[in-house]
This record gives C-alpha cells, structure tokens and sequence, in this order.
C-alpha cells in the first residue's frame, strides 16, 4: 500500500513539472515569459550628429512570472547597414520584472553619400526571445520597434552658365540660371532670400521667377532665372553675385557665389569711332560746298557779250 502511495505521489509531482512547462509556451498564462518594450514611442527617432552618425538605445522588460529561473536568448532583425548590440542570453530569477537594453548605431547616408530620407518610418528592429530549457527552446516572444531618422535641413547654392566665368559687356545683360539644392532629408521651404553685388556697386539684376519667393518649398532642387544688368559706364571689372537662401526649418543661411567679368570697351576703340564719324561728315560738307550755284543773271549777261562779239 505505501509503495502505490509513492508512486502516486512521484507521478503527480512529474506532472506539475510537466504542466509549468507547457504553461510556459501558453501567451497570457501566469507562469509565462514575456518581454515588451519599456517606452510606447513609435517611432523612435535615431538623432543624427554633425557627421550623420547615430546611437540608440531601446530599453526593453522581461517578466518571468513562472517559480524558477528562466534562461532567454535574444536575436535582432533590422536594417543591414545597423549595428545592434543586444543582452546575448540571459537568466531571469523567478517571479521577476528585468530591464536589459539595445542599442544600435549606424549612419544617416545611403551608398552614393546622400542622407536616406526622414520624416517617416525608415526601418524597424524586430526582437526576438527564445526561452530554453537546458540548450533547446521552449517558446518564442516578439516584438517590434519602428525607427526614423531625425529631421536634417540645408540648402545648397549654385549656378548653371556657360564656363566657369562668364563675361557681360557693358550696356548690356546676361541671363544666369540659379539652381537651390536641397541638402536635408525632408521637405524645406525658403523663408529668406537675398541678391547682392560684391566689388561691383554699379550692377543690378531682375527677376520674376517664382522661386524667389519667401515660403516657396524645396523637394529636391529647383532653378530659378535671374537677368545682370551691366550699366554703359561700368568700367573693366572682376565681380560676384552672391545669392544667400535662409532655411525655415533650421533657421540657418546658405550662400552661393558666382565670380563673373564685365568688359567695359577700350578707349582706343572709342576714339576711332569718333574719328570716323567725324571724317564722314567733313566729307559730306565739302561734297555740297564743292559746286557753287551759277545765278541766272550771269548767264544771260554772259550769252549777250558772245553775241555782240560775234559780229
């Protein structure tokens, strides 16, 4: 009799071992282990510094809510070009919250050297945890994060014309196209601009190309024309016309300058010119002061005194 109470009493405390660990595979039940991340934000920004290089750390809870200690390993899926640095494998104490960290770094630019975009959800990071028991495991718990870059504003300022200095005579104009480039990762409006000369008072420009207009947003980049005026008495010069765009995301000015030339003709030329005319003219008076006009009463008197001659 006492060896079939034994028995009976090994074999129910082989099935309590057995039900805690499939209870442990059951999501919900009690005597689980779950994980879950400590902060609700989504998604969670990746801040860029100065050299679009970033570090994030995600904060992440394991409760074992079973009555023995739990061994947990962790594995990450994420973007190919992050670096994550998880817990590895852990042990849990039973009937216990923990708090374990990630964290993952990386770069803002893709391949070709150009910021990936922001302002939306650019990847996520999937963590996964595989209960065990001795090396196998026993269940699986995961979750998901999603990430963002932080927002990066900037223009860039350049010209599109015909060799790298071009030449404008004076008297006269030149057409110059203005190209505004954005260099961030989200959209940019342009909430100043402004038009100068340096080292040539005399010039002046005109435009009325819509992209030079305060509140006017960047895409990508866009080309605005602008015509240089050159005035008559603008001597022989080396000038620059510089452009300075102020960004409305970040408040920040960007400015593009371009060198250019303005040929004042000689004053050799000038005189030949003058000489010329002059000689055409004094040409002109002689021609016409050349012949005399014959009055009528001279002519007459004259016929008169051959007649009387004659006989």
């Amino acid at each position: 009799m006492k060896r079939i109470i034994t028995s009976t009493l090994v074999l129910l405390f082989l099935l309590s071992l057995t039900n805690l660990e499939v209870s442990a595979q059951a999501p919900g039940d009690p005597t689980s282990v779950e994980i879950g991340w400590v902060s609700d934000e989504e998604p969670m920004i990746m801040e860029l510094d100065s050299n679009y290089n970033f570090e994030l750390v995600i904060k992440f809870w394991v409760d074992n809510s079973r009555p023995a200690p739990s061994e947990m390993e962790f594995e990450t899926e994420t973007f190919e070009s992050f670096i994550v640095e998880d817990p590895g494998k852990i042990t849990v104490e039973a009937n216990s919250n923990e708090t374990f960290e990630l964290t993952i770094s990386g770069n803002g630019l893709n391949s070709d050297g150009e910021l990936h975009l922001g302002g939306t959800s650019f990847a996520s990071i999937i963590l996964k945890g595989n209960l065990l028991f001795g090396e196998q495991s026993i269940g699986e718990e995961e979750i998901e994060k999603e990430l963002q870059f932080s927002p990066v504003f900037g223009f860039e300022v350049g010209f599109l014309s015909e060799g790298k200095n071009p030449v404008i005579k004076s008297g006269t104009d030149k057409l110059i196209d203005v190209n505004i480039k954005r260099t961030g990762n989200v959209r940019d409006a342009i909430s100043k601009i402004d038009m100068s000369f340096r080292g040539c008072p005399q010039m002046d420009y005109e435009s009325s190309d819509p992209l030079f207009v305060t509140g006017v947003v960047i895409d990508s980049q866009e080309t605005g024309r602008v015509k240089l005026l050159a005035p008559s008495s603008h001597p022989d010069k080396d000038c620059k016309f510089v452009v300075t765009i102020t960004s409305e995301g970040n408040g920040i000015s960007y400015t593009g300058e371009l060198e250019f030339d303005v040929d004042a003709p000689d004053v050799s030329e000038k005189e030949e010119e003058e000489e010329s005319s002059s000689t055409e003219s004094s040409d002109f008076e002689v021609e016409e002061n050349s012949l005399p006009t014959v009055s009528t009463l001279l002519c007459i008197i004259t016929v008169l005194g051959a007649a009387i001659i004659r006989r």
